[in-house]
């Protein structure tokens, strides 16, 4: 049913809003509202006065009309105008853009903007400002006092390239009713970046509502002040990307904490000791810093007791490095020995950096990389004797891993060994994890282009990633998986796919970026799949003889990609090898014919590759 704006007479309430439908060929009859007048057809005009709909029902329609519509809607009618702008499924979330503010200001129009703003601050429950590449700080803490008139916010986020954010700490604390606050200051170039004082982020004591705070800077000057975390005690997550100290008296603070990511952040042991308490953390994030940053770290919060001599970073093992510091090899973070304390700790994500060319530590701009010594090494017996993990992301920078005992991580579901530079996976990996269902191989050639026979044990597993293992050929373990349902073999060297128990019940099947010529014929036996990835395959043509042979007989395919070379290559979207033309009667044909065979099939052609859609786990399966 078609919805008429209303005229300025009915905006006025002199007569009924009516609402026909376009096709109704019978006469309208105006009548009391709720009436339905005229023939009685399959179709009836119905009139509603405007008197009676209330604000809930003039919501709801804004919400199907055009902008367009929108604004003539709202310009004639005062009601109208106050329900458009106070509307929360309207205006409830907005995001700024920090190139359209800069033009607003550089063409005195901002006021406008101010204007708008003002209008819609009753509907507003999250802000985001996207600035990456504009500083913003002046215009976001300008925004924060307008917005505190109304104490309705629930959600502000900054992403700037501002260096400073002291006005907008400043102004935030009148924003009492946030829950979710983001400042993201990503660096443009090394040596660059936001640079904030602790002593300011002790301005946001106000914010006692606050259930998530995350910061992105390139340093905090100063040890985190614990009386602000006091003062945050609904807090549960907190996200610290930044060369920062974290003193035990502020984790002591941190008790109804459910997630914590900290990136760059200096933690000593006794720090990781009182996080062995947080026993509410569900997940933990974090990246180990590199040895010169953590000894300057050390020194400047340690030159007084030191007497100005060089710091050592804390650490077993830690070897002395040229530069004069202590080499922190990841392993030996004190934050493991803790974890099997956290009962309810299910997702790990740990991060490191990896050394340079030739094993030798050095500086590149602001960022430092570890020597080898400081990289060599497996999982840390604190990590293996988490009994409570089901998700697991180990760092690039881990040569091996050690044998996994009956017992251990026995409830893991997902393992991210991307771009891993571990030798291998040992087959007790495979043999004692019964739980796990997803596997993230990704970049990996020694741990995925060396897969052992065991890998077969892996039963259970329904996702898993192989993609840029230098695999020449699917490994015979792979095809004895029969519960798979996604498999990304992507950026290998495969000539065709073998048959096998895992094409049973594959969903999502990735190959793009192979060696395949033709269609494997073994896909036949894909009776489940949904979706097939075979672009950026260059010599690969599909035949007539595919389409029946192997395509037709895969009821439920729905997507399928033949995309070649992103543009910029030369080559077209899909052209046959023989003759050279993008678009010759032999590939049109095909493909004319693949329409005819499977109407219900959406094939991509084009060159910018796009990503797979989602694949939709079956009831019961865990995600990944």
């Amino acid at each position: 049913m078609g919805v008429a704006a209303p005229t300025k007479a009915a905006a006025g309430g002199a007569g009924p809003l009516v609402c026909s439908p376009p096709s109704s060929a019978a006469a309208v009859a105006r009548g009391k509202a709720g009436d339905f007048a005229g023939s009685a057809g399959p179709f009836a005009a119905l009139a509603i006065d405007i008197q009676q709909l209330n604000e809930e029902a003039i919501e709801i329609i804004f919400t199907f009309l055009p902008v367009e519509d929108r604004r003539s809607a709202a310009a004639v009618c005062r009601l109208w105008r106050r329900v458009h702008n106070s509307s929360t499924k309207l205006w409830g979330s907005v995001l700024l853009s920090g190139e359209r503010i800069m033009q607003a200001a550089a063409s005195s129009s901002a006021g406008s903007v101010v204007a708008w703003l003002s209008a819609r601050l009753e509907a507003m429950r999250a802000v985001r400002l996207w600035s990456p590449c504009h500083p913003l700080e002046t215009f976001a803490s300008g925004l924060a006092q307008l917005l505190s008139r109304e104490g309705r916010l629930q959600s502000f986020s900054i992403v700037s390239s501002d260096v400073s954010v002291s006005r907008l700490l400043a102004e935030l604390p009148g924003l009492t009713s946030l829950q979710l606050l983001d400042i993201l200051a990503p660096a443009l170039a090394p040596g660059q970046g936001l640079v904030v004082k602790a002593r300011e982020l002790a301005r946001l004591k106000p914010l006692r509502n606050l259930l998530s705070l995350q910061l992105h800077a390139r340093e905090i000057k100063g040890a985190l002040p614990p009386a602000l975390f006091r003062r945050l005690n609904r807090l549960q997550h907190l996200a610290i990307s930044a060369k920062c100290r974290l003193p035990a008296a502020v984790v002591r603070q941190l008790t109804g904490l459910h997630s914590l990511e900290l990136h760059g952040a200096c933690m000593d042991a006794e720090a990781a000791e009182a996080a062995g308490a947080l026993q509410h953390l569900t997940r933990l994030g974090i990246s180990v810093l590199s040895w010169q940053q953590a000894a300057q770290q050390e020194a400047q919060g340690g030159s007084t007791r030191s007497g100005g001599g060089t710091a050592r970073v804390a650490g077993r093992g830690g070897a002395k490095c040229g530069g004069g510091g202590a080499a922190q090899r990841w392993q030996d973070h004190p934050i493991w020995s803790q974890l099997p304390l956290l009962a309810r700790l299910h997702t790990l994500a740990v991060g490191a950096e990896l050394p340079s060319a030739g094993g030798d530590a050095r500086a590149d701009g602001d960022a430092t990389v570890l020597p080898w010594e400081a990289v060599e090494g497996g999982v840390p017996d604190g990590i293996m004797d988490c009994a409570s993990l089901t998700h697991l992301a180990l760092p690039v920078a881990l040569t091996s891993l050690p044998e996994l005992a009956p017992g251990q991580l026995p409830r893991l579901q997902v393992l991210d060994l991307t771009h891993s530079i571990a030798d291998g996976l040992p087959p007790s990996w495979c043999c004692h994890m019964p739980a796990l269902r997803c596997l993230l191989l990704n970049g990996a050639p020694l741990a995925g282009g060396r897969l052992p026979a065991e890998f077969a044990a892996l039963q259970g597993l329904r996702h898993l990633e192989l993609r840029a293992c230098r695999l020449s050929a699917l490994p015979p373990c792979v095809a004895q998986l029969d519960g798979l349902a996604l498999l990304d073999v992507g950026l290998n060297r495969l000539a065709t796919l073998p048959p096998g128990p895992y094409l049973r019940s594959l969903r999502c099947l990735v190959a793009r970026g192979n060696a395949l010529r033709t269609l494997p014929p073994a896909l036949v036996e894909a009776q489940q799949l949904e979706a097939l990835d075979l672009g950026e395959n260059e010599e690969l043509v599909l035949q007539a003889g595919d389409i029946e042979g192997v395509l037709a007989p895969m009821p439920r395919l729905r997507h399928l990609s033949l995309a070649r070379q992103p543009s910029g290559y030369g080559f077209g979207p899909y052209m046959s090898a023989g003759s050279g033309a993008a678009w010759d009667a032999q590939s049109v044909g095909v493909l004319m014919q693949l329409a005819r065979a499977l109407p219900q099939l959406s094939v991509q052609l084009e060159r910018c590759p796009g990503a797979p859609p989602p694949y939709a786990a079956p009831a019961g399966d865990g995600p990944c």
